[in-house]
């Protein structure tokens, strides 16, 4: 290993703390060295304690005198958030216990412990969103307005503008669509690119093409007389296949025989046939396919492949490509820059708000208004924010003009903070998130500038994480790769550590693990076998091996043997998490996987979705068949032959099925089929009956979906496979939670099966405290374990491919138009200069952002490495030393000569102790009585208004109203009135069709009349002021509680409205039936809607464990309410009109 270095003789880190914000660990430090009026940038190195810097600046600051309310916290994430909330108050606890009792440091901190909630601690997008509740009108923003939207509201309202911007241009720009055509592209084409500018809306796109339309025709020429040349040569019979360029040849012909190659946009397609067949020396050919008994060509393609066709690529090809790409590129550009400024347009109208939006409209708010700039300043005189390497450049402008001393300043390049006014930390090394906006420039800009106007910039150098010998070979390893000139002005500049754990022997606190050659070299097979090596050293340090043990004076690395918690398995990207899952599970090792986006390729979720689709679209054949061959029912070809011989109908699931039919079937197939059609009748209730947060429970519960992951054939997979039914129950009841119907629930579960929605799985083990840990480095910022691997050493590529460039100097975004998705996806259309150098630069838009990502790989590297406390295991695949993600690690690993990890046994060893033969009678009758025991239920469960014994509860009638589906659709609009607090859109038509659609209730224009008619009247009563008064609302909640019976009873049920004002609460149960001649003035207590309040009221009262005061009922096709008062124990009471409302 290298030699330990000595930072600490060259900076004096201690100092730094104390001046920054003075930190220990058993005592309350003194302020005397405290700074609390400098403006501090802090480079903070990995493991140095970034968050105690800024908590203990926090805490020295209310020490020092500055109220509590005036300190404003800014992280990356909620959860960080939450827990420097949770730091800030433990150490105000520990100074308050610590100081002098009489003196005015000790009044502070009491003073800020008791209103430590007025301090803001949170995200930049939170904060954005407070400032602007505050401000609207100021802001241009309805009062309402949305903050923050969710991925999916954000894609499917700029798909909305995309498709009415397309529907405009085809309707009142009909040229404009013909024109686009004529580039030889498609609107469809065109729909990535879309998105790609709307990710940068405060970037230009940059363009640079020819003034006209390239003429194409020599160049178009010059490949017709190569053809020519090549027809008269062509082999008559070609035996050793063809090669690139004849292959090229042949594609040319065939798209002159079609098309005739007349237009601009057909001679770049056959331009394009030979871009791709030569560089500047040679081009594809094979000699030994020209050669043959009937041909003399052998020679000419000798000469083919070294001159002709490398000259025409180099001199005609390409040269005349790129001018009719860029010229595509700004035609493209030209039309869809409109379509983003509409999605911005529609934003804006509607007060749906993307997080990006937040940021812009505040920057907005605090540089055009000075006025009220000055009066926020005064609110948060004093900002604090971590991680700033991960910062939006946008969120650097915010925090020079919440800090600037001139409030009228509008350039935040000039401004000048006010002293103490600003601290900033973070980590440049760390700068790992540039594909979400993250730019380390900025990083840097914001250093430079806050030195410049009289504050200070410093480091933190202690590591309290790794040992050593671990901080030693990162100095090493890392210097050198931080140290590349190609990428100096890409790249942070390093800093040695200054470890503060120290080891008393040696030991080697970095192994290597050397795969053995893989045949093929093919990368799973490579990842499976670095896992079986890390799951059975894992199982091996658990059951109390040696292997790996090291001591410091904290105790060995395995001081008692193992926890799982204690590793964690790091690799570069997502795409072979499971392998690595599925060695750990394979020798029943608990884990949790983070980044996985693996819901997709769960059978129970592919399973729910085939049974949803077949409930709500019942006449689909495709569907029913789907269903009926999948694993809830698993019917064979035959078993489905002989049901439709037998005359069953797969596209009228729904109804009856004739007996017949059923007399027809064998009796086994006959009883599947019946218990099939009963449990899709069951679920058509259930998605009529109830919101899809309430029933999904049920429905997985019904179908046995999570007994049976949990008990899978490999029993290695249950809690993976339990842990995803888990998963996509509470990722069901997150889209209910934002308002989503049955059938906008199914659309995004047949997204996340098809592999267009991203989710994360999970695991049983999730959110325990003892599993093993297994992620994606991005997923990995902030968390340690005292064993880290860096797994999934070899992949074929080279790294993510380059798709776009920042150019935040001239504020311009350089966007090539790509097409094609995966391996295949290409850039097709750039502007000049991707390729090529122009202007005078030294070099293309591409090859500059390719070295920013070459750079931020190796901060990559960096964040793996330095998250091991006392072990790091890299592994390797020494039959390519030049590939994969820690390929640049292993010349650092073989000059330090870094051990390799110890090889446990293949697999435990097998012999066991012969056992006397067990008692198989007293242990039968153990396993019955277990059974039996097991047999009988725990609890059951009923509805709220089923528990009601003496008179239960029967809803009116369908015929007495409009029927379930219309509502429910009513249901769908009022609750998300009152979720929203707003009126729009949900009064509007369009919105009211849609729903009723969703719901299966007949959309015509009188049930689209009356559902905005109903919820207008909603809208416009007393009661709609009352909840907006209130000061908590929850509408459609559902409820749970337990009744002690002799079988325990659960009763469920859901409100369709209740609000929290002045302490009492209020109940409301919407009815839409239908209301003939005069609506009532009362309602007796025997009424069955009355006697259902009772219920809910007496539910609602022990759930929350307060009185309920009043219920009503909301009388929708007549616009009234009836209202009462439930007294006594049993709640009772009856209904009336009341005159105000």
């Amino acid at each position: 290993m290298s030699a330990p270095h000595s930072a600490s003789s060259t900076y004096d880190d201690a100092a730094v703390r104390r001046r920054i914000g003075p930190w220990q660990e058993d005592d309350v430090p003194t302020l005397s060295a405290f700074e609390p009026d400098t403006n501090f940038f802090v480079r903070a190195a990995a493991g140095s304690g970034k968050t105690t810097a800024l908590v203990a600046r926090m805490v020295a600051l209310v020490r020092s005198g500055v109220p509590v309310e005036d300190l404003t916290a800014i992280t990356f994430t909620r959860k960080a958030a939450g827990e420097m909330s949770k730091r800030f108050y433990e150490e105000l606890r520990r100074a308050q216990t610590a100081l002098p009792a009489e003196g005015p440091q000790r009044r502070r901190v009491t003073a800020a412990l008791r209103d430590a909630q007025q301090a803001f601690i949170g995200t930049i997008h939170a904060f954005c969103a407070r400032l602007l509740r505050e401000r609207p009108i100021a802001a241009d923003l309805p009062p309402g307005f949305v903050a923050g939207l969710e991925d999916r509201e954000e894609r499917e309202l700029r798909d909305r503008a995309w498709q009415d911007y397309l529907q405009t241009v085809r309707a009142d720009r009909p040229a404009r669509m013909e024109a686009l055509t004529s580039l030889g592209l498609e609107p469809e084409d065109l729909d990535a690119y879309f998105e790609r500018l709307c990710e940068h809306p405060e970037l230009d796109p940059y363009v640079n093409a020819p003034d006209t339309v390239p003429d194409l025709t020599q160049a178009a020429a010059a490949v017709r007389a190569e053809l020519d040349a090549w027809q008269a040569r062509r082999p008559d019979a070609l035996p050793e296949g063809r090669d690139d360029a004849m292959q090229a040849f042949d594609r040319a012909e065939k798209l002159i025989a079609q098309t005739g190659v007349e237009t601009p946009a057909q001679r770049a397609e056959l331009l394009e046939l030979f871009a791709g067949v030569a560089d500047e020396e040679s081009a594809d050919v094979t000699l030994k396919c020209w050669r043959g008994p009937h041909t003399d060509a052998y020679d000419w393609a000798r000469t083919l492949r070294d001159e002709h066709l490398p000259a025409l690529v180099r001199d005609v090809v390409q040269p005349a490509l790129r001018r009719w790409r860029a010229y595509v590129h700004e035609e493209v550009v030209a039309f869809v820059r409109p379509a983003v400024e509409r999605f911005a347009s529609l934003r804006q109208a509607e007060g749906r708000l993307t997080f990006h939006d937040l940021l812009a409209c505040t920057r907005d708010l605090l540089r055009d208004h000075p006025g009220l700039r000055t009066t926020i300043q005064e609110r948060h005189p004093r900002l604090l924010v971590d991680e700033f390497q991960d910062t939006d450049p946008l969120q650097a402008e915010l925090l020079f003009y919440l800090t600037s001393r001139n409030p009228t300043e509008t350039t935040w390049t000039d401004c000048r903070p006010l002293p103490g006014s600003l601290f900033i930390v973070g980590d440049d090394k760390q700068s790992i998130y540039r594909f979400r906006r993250a730019d380390m420039e900025v990083f840097e800009a914001v250093g430079e500038r806050i030195e410049d106007t009289g504050g200070e910039a410093v480091t933190l150098t202690k590591n309290f994480r790794s040992l050593d010998v671990i901080c030693d070979w990162c100095d090493a390893a890392f210097g050198a790769l931080f140290d590349d000139a190609a990428l100096m002005d890409r790249q942070a500049t390093y800093t040695p550590f200054d470890p503060q754990r120290t080891t008393e022997r040696d030991v080697d606190g970095v192994r290597r693990i050397n795969l053995d050659k893989v045949r093929g070299n093919w990368g799973t097979d490579i990842a499976a076998q670095d896992a079986g090596r890390i799951a059975r050293f894992i199982q091996g340090a658990r059951d109390g091996g040696r292997s790996g043990r090291g001591a410091d004076r904290h105790g060995a690395i395995f001081a008692g043997g193992a926890d799982y918690s204690d590793f964690l398995i790091l690799t570069r990207t997502k795409s072979r998490l499971s392998v690595y899952a599925e060695a750990l599970a394979e020798r029943g090792i608990p884990y949790t996987v983070t980044g996985s986006e693996d819901l997709g390729e769960a059978a129970e979720l592919k399973a729910l979705v085939d049974l949803l689709t077949c409930a709500l679209r019942p006449d689909d054949e495709v569907a029913c068949v789907a269903y009926l061959k999948g694993p809830l029912v698993g019917a064979s070809d035959d078993d489905l032959y002989r049901f439709s011989r037998a005359g069953g109908e797969f596209g009228r699931m729904h109804e009856p099925v004739p007996a017949s039919v059923w007399e027809a079937l064998p009796h086994e197939t006959a009883q599947r089929f019946e218990e099939a059609f009963g449990h899709l009748r069951a679920a058509r209730r259930q998605l009529h009956e109830q919101r899809p947060g309430v029933a999904i429970e049920q429905l997985i519960d019904d179908l046995g979906l999570l007994a049976g992951a949990a008990h899978p054939p490999d029993a290695a997979e249950g809690s993976l496979r339990a842990g995803r039914v888990l998963r996509t129950i509470t990722y069901v009841q997150d889209l209910a939670a934002q308002g989503l119907g049955w059938a906008e629930v199914l659309d995004e579960l047949q997204r996340v099966v098809d592999g267009e929605e991203e989710v994360d799985g999970m695991t049983l083990e999730t959110g325990g405290d003892d599993a093993v840990r297994v992620m994606n480095v991005h997923q990995a910022k902030g968390l340690e374990a005292p064993v880290v691997f860096l797994a999934d050493p070899y992949s074929r590529s080279g790294g993510p491919s380059v798709r776009r460039h920042l150019r935040r100097e001239a504020g311009e975004l350089v966007a090539p138009i790509v097409q094609g998705s995966g391996y295949r996806e290409r850039v097709t259309h750039p502007p000049l200069g991707w390729e090529r150098p122009v202007d005078g630069r030294d070099e293309s838009f591409r090859e500059s952002e390719e070295r920013h990502e070459a750079a931020e790989e190796r901060r990559l590297l960096y964040v793996a490495a330095t998250r091991a406390q006392n072990l790091l295991v890299v592994s390797t695949y020494p039959e390519k030393p030049d590939d994969g993600p820690w390929a640049p690690l292993y010349p650092h690993l073989d000059a330090a000569d870094v051990p390799e990890l110890g090889r446990p046994d293949a697999e435990p060893s097998s012999d066991r102790p012969e056992a006397p033969a067990p008692a198989l009678t007293d242990q039968r009758a153990g396993r019955d009585a277990q059974l039996e025991a097991q047999s009988r239920p725990s609890y059951r469960t009923e509805s709220v208004t089923d528990g009601d014994r003496a008179a239960p509860v029967r809803s009116s009638p369908a015929s007495e109203g409009y029927g379930e589906a219309f509502g429910s659709a009513i249901h769908q609009l009022l609750e998300q009135c009152v979720r929203t607090g707003r009126p729009t859109p949900w009064t509007d038509e369009s919105v009211a069709a849609s729903v009723l659609e969703r719901t299966g209730a007949a959309n015509t224009p009188d049930a689209v009349e009356r559902a905005t008619t109903m919820v207008q009247r909603f809208l416009d009563s007393r009661v709609w002021g009352r909840v907006q008064a209130a000061d908590r609302v929850y509408a459609e909640y559902p409820i749970a509680h337990a009744v002690q019976r002799e079988t325990p009873v659960v009763r469920r049920g859901v409100i369709d409205l209740a609000w929290r004002a002045e302490g009492r609460w209020t109940l409301v149960d919407h009815k839409t039936d239908r209301v003939q001649g005069r609506p009532p003035e009362t309602l007796s207590p025997d009424h069955a809607y009355v006697r259902q309040l009772q219920a809910y009221a007496r539910a609602w009262a022990a759930v929350v464990n307060e009185p309920v005061a009043e219920v009503g009922l909301w009388l929708a096709d007549a616009g009234t309410h009836l209202f009462g008062e439930p007294t006594g124990e049993e709640h009772s009471l009856s209904l009336g009109r009341r005159a105000a409302d």
